[in-house]
This record gives structure tokens, sequence and C-alpha cells, in this order.
């Protein structure tokens, strides 16, 4: 009995071994994403108990140390601006990655039922060769007995 062979196979291989690669770098862009994040509340929380000291201090310290803490907080203004671009691009990566698994993932799976598809087909035509084989050995012994009992 011949063996079924889907002739797309190796494209069906590689757009798995792709599948495969994408859910990887999604599972990467996300944990990146969630790192970011996680900066961004530390850079929060700093700032906050930083004017909280400020607001403490303030009444009893100096002008230069007012002036520290003053631009000490302008910085960590900056550095939450530039970790919420950070969360940004990270945010659109996981967006970009998770399309091409979409994609990915259709174009798998439409090669899936093409193979099913086929697979169905060449069993029907693996039923019908073995009826018409089975169809020609009883015709063959019908004959082969007809033709036996008129010969004695």
């Amino acid at each position: 009995m011949p063996k079924f062979i889907f002739k797309l196979q190796t494209l069906l291989k590689v757009k798995t071994q792709i599948e495969d690669n994408l859910k990887n770098d999604l599972g990467k862009a996300i944990h990146k994403l969630e790192d970011e994040k996680a900066k961004l509340w530390r850079l929060e929380f700093e700032k906050n108990r930083s004017i909280m000291d400020f607001n403490e201090k303030s009444r009893k310290t100096t002008v230069d140390n007012l002036i520290r803490f003053n631009n000490y907080i302008s910085f960590l203004a900056e550095k939450i601006l530039n970790q919420k671009e950070n969360i940004n691009l990270a945010s659109r990566n996981v967006d970009k990655i998770r399309e091409e698994l979409i994609k990915t993932v259709k174009e798998r799976e439409i090669l899936d039922k093409l193979k099913e598809k086929k697979h169905d087909v060449f069993q029907k035509e693996q039923l019908k060769d073995e009826q018409r084989s089975n169809d020609e050995v009883i015709s063959f012994r019908q004959v082969r007995r007809h033709t036996g009992e008129e010969n004695a």
C-alpha cells in the first residue's frame, strides 16, 4: 500500500518552526515589557519618596540641599519620561510580534487543512483501489467457477 506524501510538508514544517520561534520571541518581548513597567514603577516610587523627603526637609535645610533635591526630582521626572517611551517601544514590539504570529498561525492552519484534505482524498482513492481489486478477485473467481462448471 503506497504511503501518503504531502508535497508541501517541508513548507508546513518551516511554518511550524517559524510559529514556535515567534511564540518564544513573543514571550521574551512580553517579559521585557513587564520589566520596563517594573522599572517605571520603581522610578515613580523613588520620585514620590523623594518628593515626600523634599517636603519634610524643606523647612529645615539649606538652599543648596533644596536645589539638589529639586535637581534630583527633575532628573527622576526625565528618567520617567524616557522609561515611558521604553514601555511604548516594548509594547509596539509585542504587538508587531503578535501580528506576525497570528499571520503565521493562519498560514500554518491553512496548510494543515490542505494536508488533511489531501490525506482524505488519498484515503478515499486507496479505498476505491482496494474495492476495485476485491471486485476483480471476486469476478475472477466467479468466472473461474462458472467456466469450471461448464467444463465439467
